[in-house]
């Protein structure tokens, strides 16, 4: 199994076409029937998708299972690297999030072993009870479970849930965080 330095050097292998694109990442809107469930985090902590995370604030949400060998790796790298270029532009108020699409292999523990510990400890990382998780999915458009070639997009859900925009598939990440940067 690959694991912390050598993923992420693969994951930037995979990624080198990805950050050549000089166009800038363009985020769209996407209808949604946004649910209130519970989920908890990788580290045990419940919170409902609506009431703790979404109402709270803006939050870039992307998705992940522990089995995914292919798009999950990078989107994981992507994700960090926006946190990175947020964090050297000031910060921002948008929460970065990670949903499981396998709530029947994804437990919390699991998911922290195999995602959560290698990136960003500020972002979350999500799972919780199958029902609720893919209530949440299926409410986002997004298809749940152990696929390999499942949607690789990012959701920028805005405050209250008001509006849900969506990024091209494995989005720049340097393009989005600008694009993130400039809707503050």
């Amino acid at each position: 199994m690959i694991r912390g330095p050598a993923l992420a050097a693969l994951a930037l292998l995979v990624l080198l076409p990805v950050a050549a694109r000089a166009a800038e990442t363009p985020l769209t809107a996407r209808g949604a029937r946004l649910v209130d469930r519970p989920l908890v985090d990788a580290q045990g902590r419940r919170h409902r998708f609506l009431t703790d995370l979404i109402a709270r604030g803006p939050v870039l949400l992307s998705f992940t299972f522990t089995g995914c060998r292919a798009l999950c790796p990078p989107m994981d790298v992507i994700m960090d690297r926006v946190a990175g270029r947020l964090r050297e532009g000031g910060g921002s108020p948008v929460r970065l999030a990670t949903l499981t699409l396998d709530p029947l292999t994804d437990t919390p523990a699991h998911l922290r072993r195999e995602r959560a510990e290698p990136f960003d400890p500020d972002r979350l990382f999500l799972t919780g009870a199958p029902d609720d998780v893919f209530a949440v999915l299926d409410g986002l458009g997004i298809e749940g479970g152990a696929n390999q070639d499942h949607d690789s997009v990012v959701l920028l859900i805005e405050a209250g849930g008001r509006r849900v925009l969506a990024s091209p598939p494995l989005p720049d990440p340097d393009e989005l965080a600008a694009a993130l940067a400039r809707r503050r």
